[in-house]
């Protein structure tokens, strides 16, 4: 590893609806050697705790977190089927349904949970997403480890390739990271998802995937064609948005995916995954020395309600979210020190610490605010906003909360839009939806929904669809903090137990991969199939546990190593 200096206070401000059941016509899981399941609940419907791991003692109940049916049925049904076969294996799991904002919250926010289950979205940089959710400094509630994960190596590997400015240097870090994140597997790939764009053929095409946010990115956006005198871009999400406010969203992608087309960044990735000044506020950059870049940017352009965009804007911007610790920019600002203007083309960022990809971990991702709007607005992750202004290709048009969001095309932008307007419209049901695709009252599928109603509709004329490999996955992520699973025998027994291949041909009907690597191959380089894979196997799982120590009481539930058991904590370089 680098030599490089550690800075360990880079993120000092970072701050039961039902039991698991079984799923009518899925092929069990393999089960030789497997233990006779057993499904538990208190009378009051809460989960069981048990504080200490006591030796010979039974594993306690565990909760896991688990979205609605209507939702997002395949996942939920994957939840239930996981749930069920670690259940075959001696523990004692519980699935609790929840409203998806209030199972986001539980897991993301306050770590109330034992075992969760989402659709991770990484962004331009793997290591961008691992620095929140793995480093160790970040297990206080709310600040982005909600695993529990703890590992100084770990830390250090991403410290490094962070710092470190030489392209080949850091895919040597990245590799040494994800071989032992999947040999610890505190978080594991269910299923690696694909990026799927799916649309009424009549009405647009064109559709340009980007690395970072798939089929819904700017670059998709500002590359789309209308076709047939068709003018609006119409989709869908199953919940309302929350928040108008840029600054103090929850990072899920429906905000996101509206955020990314109504205010501009420094810079932009194009489907090659190269910044691209074409469709970027900066039209050159260049890095003065390890910690300052400076870059040109455009005149001439405005914000929506027609004020000028200056490179005050664009200083303003990098300061006030950093001075103001916007915690959803906290990894990103912890990297700036401060903003500052040269001249009316040219702002220079002055790093607080070296970052090697600044311009992909930083400039693409920082919004730019109109310093007009925002420089007397104090809690600005607070603020309730009812009309933002941006500058970029969409503009703010209309929010019916709980129906439907609209915005319209910005004509003097730089990299406009080939549509008129663009809205979402909320609709939970899928069925419903795939309806209003085929008919053309929806023309694009934003959700990009895995599911039943995709595998029967693709082949209507009407419909076209397009996947590609994403850098996106089903997670599965034991709670540290509950007894038993910061064993690393434990998370492996559990990880051969999950029925990835099942969930993938039974459930998603084929089109995803079985989980293999938290840094998918969408990355390129950065990806290495030399990590640790896992045998889908309960008979493995349970000799894995006998291994460790573990025994099963006479009703086949698992109990925790006796004081002659070694818990299985290390790690290992074996094949799972």
């Amino acid at each position: 590893m680098p030599g490089r200096e550690i800075n360990e206070n880079r993120r000092d401000f970072l701050t039961k609806a039902g039991a698991a059941t079984g799923i009518v016509g899925l092929t069990s899981f393999a089960t030789s050697g497997g233990a006779g399941a057993q499904e538990t609940t208190t009378q009051d419907g809460d989960a069981e705790t048990t504080q200490a791991a006591e030796p010979g003692e039974p594993l306690p109940t565990y909760t896991y977190l688990n979205n609605a049916q209507s939702y997002n049925p395949p996942r939920h049904d994957a939840i239930n089927l996981t749930a069920n076969q670690l259940n075959e294996l001696g523990l004692d799991v519980e699935v609790e349904v929840l409203e998806w904002g209030t199972l986001f919250n539980r897991v993301d926010q306050e770590y109330d949970y034992s075992l969760s289950t989402w659709h991770t979205f990484f962004t331009v940089d793997p290591v961008l997403e691992l620095s929140s959710t793995m480093d160790s400094s970040n297990t206080d509630p709310g600040e982005g480890n909600f695993a529990g994960y703890t590992n100084e190596e770990v830390d250090e590997l991403m410290d490094s390739y962070l710092a470190e400015p030489d392209p080949d240097t850091r895919v040597d870090l990245v590799h040494d990271l994800q071989q032992i994140l999947m040999d610890e597997v505190p978080q594991m790939p269910i299923t690696q998802m694909p990026a799927a764009a799916i649309w009424n053929n009549n009405q647009v095409d064109n559709w340009q995937r980007n690395l970072s946010l798939g089929f819904n990115s700017y670059w998709t956006m500002v590359n789309l064609e209308m076709k047939n005198r068709a003018t609006e871009l119409k989709g869908y999400w199953p919940e309302t948005l929350s928040t108008m406010n840029v600054l103090g969203h929850n990072d899920e992608n429906k905000h996101v995916y509206q955020f990314t087309v109504m205010y501009d960044t420094l810079l932009r990735l194009d489907n090659n995954g190269e910044l691209n000044s074409d469709v970027s506020l900066a039209t050159d950059w260049n890095r003065v020395d390890e910690t300052t870049m400076e870059y040109t940017v455009r005149t001439g352009h405005s914000w929506h309600d027609g004020e000028d965009l200056t490179a005050e804007d664009i200083a303003f911007s990098y300061n006030y979210i950093t001075e103001n610790e916007v915690p959803i920019y906290s990894v990103q600002s912890n990297y700036i020190d401060n903003a500052e203007v040269v001249d009316e083309e040219t702002v220079r960022v002055n790093m607080s610490q070296p970052l090697g990809p600044f311009n992909t971990l930083v400039a693409t991702q920082l919004p730019i605010i109109p310093e007009h709007k925002w420089a007397d607005r104090d809690n600005p992750s607070q603020q309730n906003i009812q009309e933002p202004v941006g500058s970029g290709p969409l503009q703010f048009d209309y929010w019916e909360q709980g129906s439907e969001f609209g915005m319209a095309r910005f004509d003097d932008h730089f990299a406009p839009v080939d549509f008129e307007r663009r809205f979402w419209r909320i609709i939970p049901e899928a069925s419903t939806v795939w309806e209003n695709l085929i008919n053309g009252d929806l023309n694009y599928e934003p959700f990009g929904r895995i599911d039943r109603s995709l595998n029967e509709n693709q082949e209507n004329e009407n419909i076209s669809t397009k996947f590609e490999v994403a850098t996106s996955f089903w997670h599965f992520t034991p709670n540290e903090r509950e007894p038993g699973f910061d064993d690393v025998a434990l998370r492996k027994a559990m990880v051969n137990t999950i029925p990835r291949t099942p969930i993938v041909d039974q459930i998603l009907f084929g089109f995803p991969e079985p989980g293999s690597n938290v840094v998918s191959g969408a990355f390129g380089p950065l990806h290495t199939d030399d990590v640790t894979s896992y045998e889908e196997s309960r008979e493995r799982a349970r000799a894995r546990l006998e291994e460790a120590g573990y025994t099963w009481n006479d009703d086949d539930r698992l109990q925790f190593p006796d004081d002659g058991g070694d818990g299985g904590g290390g790690t290992t370089t074996e094949s799972g």
